[in-house]
């Protein structure tokens, strides 16, 4: 492993929480002081931590959880996708050992009783993970969940852990009665520059190295600009330069290091995003086939009016006695109903007569008629 080459205890830049190597900012302290507060005091029956994907909120969670607060049962949900009844068998599963329950009136009535035989002073804790991708009826669900918990003093809490989506939930005029019960509120906000590079210490000192030793100055700045204060992205970032500074052989990250580790995570970024120039041509490609069907209309319409104006050429041509009797409004009504197909416009077609041999003239006549004698 590349720690060993930077002399480094273990890999300092996992991607899971590392309780040993914990880096609390100014809002990790808040976001970790409003879980406690709800686990322990809150009244109202529910809290709400919300952050950007990466900012360490499951962090805050493990770490929270880990403190064991001897008069707290907690259950831990990390699937949202589980629909209530679920979530319920999950819950009572953990809180309460050999539970054998499925329905959900047993379910129910279980959980009621498990709230029942709480000694006094404990707490029964429900914390959520990724909570935002709870469907509408398990947020009900939870919702009357709560109702009942009739004790004066508060003992079921529930905590939703989530992205920034679940504040607009939660906002939603359908969710107003849910919304309306939740008191400890806290958000999780991207670390600032010098809190990114107390963050990739931390993690460093917690494996015996240092920060300034492994990566060159330059390299760290280029690092902490480029992480936008989000801790999961930091340790990608890190992490990848160290693997380049190991198969290179280099006792420290420089900075062709990091704009290599940093060049490659956004193409990867970047190549899952649709491309507008694609999101263009497979635009125009319905128009381009809109397109040519309307000129295949228009040729065709084309061709049938050259076909009857040859048509018509012909038979008046054979038949001039004919022409005499049809006139010409007779004439230029039929020759128009054949060139004002789909997308040709009416047109003159006077000129096309040549033949002297017929007397009609497909523009109005100005010879006037005689009264029948």
């Amino acid at each position: 492993m590349y720690h060993r080459h930077f002399r480094l205890s273990g890999p300092p830049f996992q991607f899971t929480p590392a309780p040993d190597a914990l880096y609390l900012s100014r809002t990790h302290r808040e976001a970790l002081a409003a879980l406690e507060w709800g686990l322990l005091h809150e009244p109202t029956g529910f809290t709400m931590l919300a952050g950007e994907s990466g900012v360490g909120k499951t962090t805050m969670v493990c770490s929270i959880l880990a403190r064991r607060h001897w008069n707290v049962r907690t259950a831990l949900l990390s699937n949202p996708r589980l629909n209530f009844d679920q979530m319920m068998q999950v819950v009572m599963s953990q809180l309460a050992s050999g539970w054998s329950g499925q329905t959900r009136l047993e379910l129910t009535e279980g959980f009621a009783e498990l709230l029942d035989n709480l000694a006094p002073g404990e707490r029964v804790a429900i914390v959520i993970d990724e909570a935002q991708e709870l469907s509408d009826d398990a947020l009900e669900g939870l919702r009357l969940l709560s109702n009942a918990d009739t004790f004066e003093d508060r003992r079921l809490h529930i905590i939703f852990v989530g992205q920034s989506e679940l504040i607009e939930r939660l906002g939603h005029p359908e969710m107003r009665s849910l919304n309306q019960r939740i008191g400890a509120r806290t958000l999780l906000k991207p670390l600032g520059s010098a809190e990114v590079r107390e963050y990739i210490d931390c993690r460093l000192r917690a494996k015996g190295g240092k920060a300034s030793r492994i990566f060159a100055p330059a390299a760290l700045s280029y690092l902490v600009e480029h992480s936008g204060g989000i801790p999961r992205r930091v340790n990608v970032l890190s992490h990848n330069s160290m693997l380049q500074g190991y198969a290179a052989g280099s006792r420290k990250v420089s900075l062709a290091m990091v704009r290599n580790a940093v060049s490659e995570y956004e193409d990867l970024l970047n190549s899952k995003k649709p491309r507008a120039a694609d999101g263009a041509v497979r635009a125009m490609i319905p128009r381009a086939r809109l397109t040519r069907a309307a000129l295949a209309v228009t040729a065709l319409a084309l061709a049938a009016a050259s076909a009857a104006f040859i048509w018509s050429q012909a038979w008046l041509t054979v038949n001039p006695s004919h022409a005499d009797l049809l006139g010409g409004a007779a004439i230029r009504h039929a020759a128009g109903s054949y060139m004002t197909g789909p997308g040709i416009p009416p047109r003159p077609v006077a000129s096309a007569v040549d033949s002297p041999s017929l007397n009609v003239a497909l523009e109005p006549s100005r010879v006037r008629p005689q009264a029948p004698r």
